[in-house]
């Protein structure tokens, strides 16, 4: 089953890589589904497999959180050209005494 995670996880860092936002859905639910039957089985997975998919885990959240990051500047960019400010801007609170 764990051979089943692993090949999941590879089809979204592979949809997560070409920005195929329908192939990243199908392959984000393929996924939970694989982790579910994971969760069901008895023992743990070899040591090596667990380890290549906390791997393949955090490759996905650095494509996710660069395609955030991108995203935002693009969102950014297009308010600046319409005049509006910029929401990535992080402005102190004020302290009220």
């Amino acid at each position: 089953m764990m051979d089943a995670v692993l090949q999941c996880q590879s089809d979204l860092i592979a949809a997560l890589d070409t920005q195929d936002a329908d192939a990243i859905l199908s392959a984000s639910a393929a996924l939970s589904v694989a982790i579910d039957k994971l969760r069901q089985m008895r023992g743990a997975p070899p040591k090596e497999q667990l380890s290549y998919g906390m791997k393949q885990a955090e490759a996905a959240r650095t494509r996710v959180k660069y395609l955030t990051a991108w995203n935002r500047q693009k969102i950014d960019r297009l308010a600046e050209y319409r005049g509006q400010a910029s929401s990535a801007i992080y402005v102190m609170p004020q302290k009220h005494t």
